[in-house]
């Protein structure tokens, strides 16, 4: 029998705790054992026969030094360590994009002592944020006085598009887009659906389509979110959700993302 381990950190475990249940459930229909664990500071403290037990690791934590341990153990990451360390991080995120010649939103590597260099309005986000914290409006001196700057991993700060909250994320499985959802919100300028952003099915355009094929080609995320964002009638790339969740599919459609994963995973370990 197949068997793999499902990792989350504490706190994204306790709002997951649906999708958790369910990747379990699909995987014992699919004949494979899927152990749920908590990743805390004596993970790495386990023998190497505790890992080696497991054929695979679903990493659901955004730690990539996951995955260079037990990939260096020949154990198979969903997802790998590319897509883990440049997803969630928003500048290797838009370096790679200016890499590729991706069109993405101007941006900069930001500490407080550079908002002399930048034109107001612009927005600021921790490096290592996802669903919509650590993301700031700045209009003025007086708003970016009020912030504190802890976090450790650092910040960047980008202009604002031209068509402010709205977005398009594209699913992906492996090769293949399963679904585009397209949320906006007419009260805050992120358009996530846990702030309360309306959503609704989005056919994919040839041009985010082709923008996907790039990225992919070079990071191979297996199962992922690509967020376009919309400036002056293009949709440009944002960021690449790693633990991309499922909650905006589930609410619209019938389509079990869940299940179409774990037969990914069986396929592909």
């Amino acid at each position: 029998m197949m068997k793999g381990l499902l990792l989350y950190t504490g706190n994204d475990a306790g709002v997951n705790q649906w999708f958790i249940e369910h990747l379990k459930e699909v995987a014992k229909t699919k004949g494979m054992e899927l152990d749920f664990a908590i990743f805390d500071r004596d993970f790495f403290a386990n023998d190497m026969d505790y890992f080696c037990r497991y054929d695979f690791c679903i990493n659901r934590t955004r730690i990539s030094r996951i995955n260079e341990f037990l990939e260096a153990a020949h154990i198979r990451c969903y997802n790998n360590g590319k897509t883990v360390a440049v997803a969630n991080d928003k500048w290797r995120t838009f370096l790679l994009c200016k890499e590729l010649g991706i069109p993405t939103v101007d941006t900069v590597q930001f500490d407080a002592s550079d908002d002399a260099e930048l034109e107001y309005p612009f927005i600021i986000k921790s490096r290592n944020g996802h669903g919509g914290s650590e993301v700031f409006w700045i209009n003025d001196k007086k708003d970016l006085q009020r912030l504190a700057f802890s976090n450790p991993k650092g910040y960047i700060a980008q202009k604002p598009v031209s068509d402010i909250g709205v977005d398009v994320r594209i699913y992906v499985l492996g090769d293949r887009p399963i679904a585009g959802v397209k949320r906006t919100s007419s009260v805050d300028f992120r358009s996530n659906f846990s702030l309360g952003g309306q959503v609704e099915l989005f056919s994919p355009t040839q041009e985010q389509l082709a923008i996907i094929d790039k990225l992919q080609k070079r990071i191979a995320a297996d199962y992922a979110g690509f967020d376009f964002i919309l400036h002056e009638g293009k949709w440009i790339l944002n960021e690449i959700e790693d633990v991309v969740g499922a909650r905006m599919l589930y609410s619209l459609c019938n389509y079990d993302i869940g299940e179409a994963f774990m037969d990914y995973i069986r396929r592909n370990t």
